[in-house]
C-alpha cells in the first residue's frame, strides 16, 4: 500500500460492499508450493507480460519477490510498473487509450465494478476453476459484477486496529487490553490519571478521523447500515449516525484524553501521530495509543529496529525507551457491550487483481495470484495480509501480523472505507469530521449531520 489511506476511488457510487460471513483461513503450516505451482504453471509458457499496481519502494520489492517463483517456473517475464496513489487514474487513461496492462491490481472494488460494466476486463471463473474456493463466497462476491467473477483479492488491509505501547499501559497498571468500548473509555481514564495521555490522534486532511468515525459507526450500527449509509440509501441524519457521533464524543469530548488536547488532535498529521506513541531512539512516548490501520507497522519498525511485536500485555517485558526493549501491539477496535454482535466486523481495504488482456501469460499469473504461494512469500516478508484462506497463518513472521491476518480473514463482515466510496464529496466529509472533533457537542452534531446530508445528496444525486 503506497499511500497509508489505501486511496482507491469508487467510480460507481453506491456499490454495496458488505461481504458477510468470511470463512476462516487455514492454520496448516504445510507448504502449498507444489500445488500452487502445478495449478498456475502447468507448463513452460515463456514470453512476457505487464502488471500494474500501486506498490512502490519496499512493497514493489516484496511483490517482485512474490512472483519470482512464477517467473522461474513458467519462463514468463513479469514487467511490473508501480503507479503509487495514481493507480486508478493511470489505469483509466491506459484503458481509454487502448493500451492497458495485461493484469492490474487496484485498491478498491469500485474500479473493478466500473471496468467490468464497460466490458474492459475478463471474467475469471472458467480460468480459475477450483482456485475460486481459496476465497469464501463473500470475498468472491466482492470481486464480482452482476454475478460474474472478475477479480482475485491478493492483498488485504485491516483498519479494525488500535495500536498500543505496552510500556505505557504498564505505567498505568493495565494488565490487559480492552474488549468493549466501555472498557476502552475506562482504561483511557486510568491512563490519564496515571499521567499517560491515552490517544494520539491525527487529522491530516481528515482521513484518519474519518477512519476512526467509520469504525465507531460499523461497531454501533452494523455492516448492513454501514453499506446503506455508504450508498446513501439512509440519510446522514439517521439516528444511527447520531449514535456513532455521540459515542465517539465520549473520546474526543475529553481533551485530556488527546495528545495536545483538541488543538493537538486537529493539527497533528500522519505519521506524526504514530511517532508520538512509538518514537525514534532518543525520545520517549507521549501517548499510549494510536488508532489506524495495520499499515502503521511500517512506520513503527522504521522508527527503531528494536521494536518487538507482542500479542498480549501479559507476555511483554517492554521499555518506553525505544533504544532498549520497546514493544508494540494491537487490539481489535471494540464494540459497545450492547452492540457485541458487531465485534468482529472489519473496516478495511485491499488490492484486487483483474485480467485486462486474455493472453496465456496473463491467465497464468491470475491463477498464481489466486493460489497461496505468492501470498505466503509476501506474508513471510511482513507488511502483508491475505484474505486467501489457503495461506497458512504460520506464514506470518510474528504473532502480531498473524493476529492481524486472522482478524481480517475471520471477520464476520468486511466493509470498505466509507469515505472512499463518496466520490466528489469525500474531502467535504473529512472537513465535517474535523469540525466534529473541534466541537463534539450535541448541537454541533445536529448541524454537521444536516450539512453532510446536503453534501451527499448534491454529490451523489439522491
Amino acid at each position: 500500500m503506497n499511500h497509508p489511506k489505501h486511496l482507491g476511488r469508487l467510480s460507481a457510487a453506491g456499490v454495496m460492499l458488505t461481504v458477510g460471513m468470511v470463512a476462516c483461513g487455514s492454520t496448516s503450516s504445510t507448504s502449498s508450493k507444489s500445488t500452487a505451482t502445478a495449478t498456475a504453471a502447468s507448463s513452460h509458457i515463456g514470453g512476457s507480460m505487464t502488471v500494474w499496481a500501486e506498490w512502490t519502494s519496499t512493497e514493489e520489492q516484496d511483490f517482485l519477490a512474490a512472483v519470482t517463483p512464477f517467473e522461474n517456473e513458467t519462463g514468463i517475464t513479469v514487467n511490473y510498473s508501480g503507479k503509487g496513489s495514481n493507480m486508478d487514474t493511470a489505469l483509466n487513461a491506459a484503458v481509454a487509450g487502448g493500451a492497458p496492462p495485461d493484469v492490474a491490481l487496484v485498491p478498491d472494488p469500485g474500479e473493478l465494478n466500473t471496468l467490468a460494466g464497460e466490458g474492459k476486463i475478463q471474467p475469471l471463473s472458467s480460468i480459475l476453476g477450483s482456485l475460486t474456493s481459496n476465497y469464501s463466497s463473500a470475498w468472491n462476491t466482492l470481486a464480482s459484477h452482476a454475478g460474474t467473477l472478475y477479480g482475485v483479492w491478493f492483498k488485504g488491509a485491516n483498519k479494525n486496529t488500535i495500536w498500543y505501547n505496552p510500556a505505557e499501559f504498564a505505567t498505568a497498571g493495565l494488565t490487559s487490553t480492552p474488549t468493549t468500548w466501555e472498557q476502552l473509555m475506562t482504561d483511557a481514564g486510568q491512563l490519564q490519571a496515571a499521567g499517560v495521555t491515552p490517544f494520539s490522534l491525527c487529522s491530516d486532511i481528515g482521513w484518519p478521523i474519518a477512519d476512526l468515525w467509520q469504525n465507531v459507526y460499523l461497531k454501533t450500527a452494523g455492516a448492513s447500515n454501514y453499506d446503506q449509509l455508504a450508498a446513501h440509501t439512509i440519510p446522514w441524519t439517521d439516528p444511527s449516525v447520531t449514535t456513532a457521533f455521540t459515542t465517539l464524543a465520549q473520546m474526543v469530548g475529553q481533551p485530556s484524553y488527546l495528545l495536545g488536547g483538541t488543538a493537538g488532535a486537529l493539527s497533528q498529521t500522519y505519521p506524526e501521530c504514530v511517532d508520538k506513541v512509538f518514537p525514534k531512539a532518543g525520545t520517549t512516548p507521549q501517548a499510549a495509543m494510536v488508532i489506524e490501520g495495520d499499515f502503521v507497522v511500517s512506520e513503527i519498525t522504521a522508527n527503531s529496529s528494536t521494536y518487538t511485536p507482542v500479542s498480549s500485555l501479559s507476555s511483554a517485558t517492554c521499555t518506553a525507551d525505544p533504544s532498549k526493549t520497546p514493544c508494540y501491539g494491537f487490539f481489535d477496535f471494540p464494540a459497545p457491550t450492547a452492540d457485541s454482535a458487531n465485534s468482529s466486523a472489519v473496516q478495511g481495504a485491499g488490492d484486487v487483481a483483474m485480467l485486462l488482456n486474455k493472453t496465456p501469460q496473463a491467465e497464468a499469473l491470475i491463477k498464481y495470484l489466486a493460489g497461496p504461494e505468492g501470498a505466503e512469500i509476501w506474508a513471510h516478508a511482513g507488511g502483508f495480509a491475505s484474505p486467501n484462506s489457503k495461506v497458512p497463518f504460520s506464514s506470518y513472521p510474528d504473532p502480531v501480523s498473524e493476529a492481524d491476518a486472522k482478524a481480517l480473514v475471520n471477520a464476520s463482515a468486511f466493509v470498505f472505507s466509507l469515505d472512499d466510496l463518496q466520490g466528489s464529496w469525500e474531502n467535504d466529509l473529512w472537513s465535517d469530521m474535523k469540525n466534529f472533533v473541534g466541537n463534539p457537542s450535541a448541537s454541533n452534531i445536529t448541524s454537521i449531520e444536516a450539512t453532510m446530508q446536503s453534501q451527499a445528496t448534491a454529490a451523489l444525486g439522491h
